[in-house]
């Protein structure tokens, strides 16, 4: 479930795919937060709509894929009226929310009645979860994010450090907004700079790892589909 956008590892887009795919209905798509790579889900959906607030990347994107409908947009307010989507997609983006329940409400709030959201987000395996506590208790590491310092939260298990928070308090958000999971897998991602490292060693022990990691949560990065649920 790999694949290759703007010459980096996506592993999360694959599956991310795949999930959708099992959606009943696909007349109408949204990618939220679709950034600079629109180009992927963009050419295997009829109806694709990106949103993203950065015009610099829309710009890049528009130029180059002149017949995608590309919109400036925050995914906390999306321009839509409710229920006009039949599938979301939400690839790594609510890890870097201060308040990712606004940008959840307005997925929810325009997919149709029976809808599908596929998100993703990145998380840590269960031995990453043990190897970054005992850094953090040792001193060895400080607070900050540790994938990326562009993350306002990341997400694990337990609660490594700070700024992490529990896979099962996001479930948790998702179900009081009315999204109900149906599928979970994850996907172990060793791809990092510079790329020869990659290609030349880390890329030959990705799948066997990916074989014992990607279960029970146990992966770089959590993909999910929930469906739209009528509240009571």
């Amino acid at each position: 479930m790999r694949c290759v956008v703007n010459g980096a590892e996506q592993p999360y887009y694959g599956a991310t795919l795949y999930m959708a795919r099992q959606s009943t209905r696909l007349e109408l798509v949204l990618d939220v937060g679709c950034g600079k790579n629109p180009y992927f889900f963009h050419s295997r959906f009829k109806n694709y709509v990106g949103i993203d607030i950065d015009a610099a990347k829309l710009k890049e994107v528009s130029d180059n894929l002149p017949e995608a409908t590309l919109i400036r947009a925050s995914g906390c307010n999306v321009p839509f009226k409710h229920g006009v989507f039949d599938l979301v997609i939400c690839t790594e983006v609510l890890e870097h929310l201060e308040r990712p329940e606004k940008m959840v409400a307005e997925i929810r709030r325009i997919l149709t009645t029976g809808g599908t959201a596929v998100i993703s987000i990145p998380s840590l395996s269960l031995p990453q979860t043990i190897i970054l506590w005992i850094a953090y208790k040792t001193g060895k590491i400080a607070k900050k994010p540790y994938q990326s310092p562009d993350h306002v939260r990341e997400y694990a298990r337990v609660k490594v450090t700070p700024h992490f928070e529990k896979i099962s308090d996001f479930f948790s958000l998702l179900r009081r907004e009315g999204l109900e999971v149906q599928d979970v897998t994850a996907v172990q991602s060793l791809y990092t700079s510079p790329k020869l490292l990659y290609n030349a060693f880390l890329s030959k022990i990705e799948k066997p790892l990916e074989r014992i990691f990607s279960k029970n949560l146990f992966g770089h990065h959590l993909v999910l589909k929930a469906q739209r649920r009528v509240r009571p």
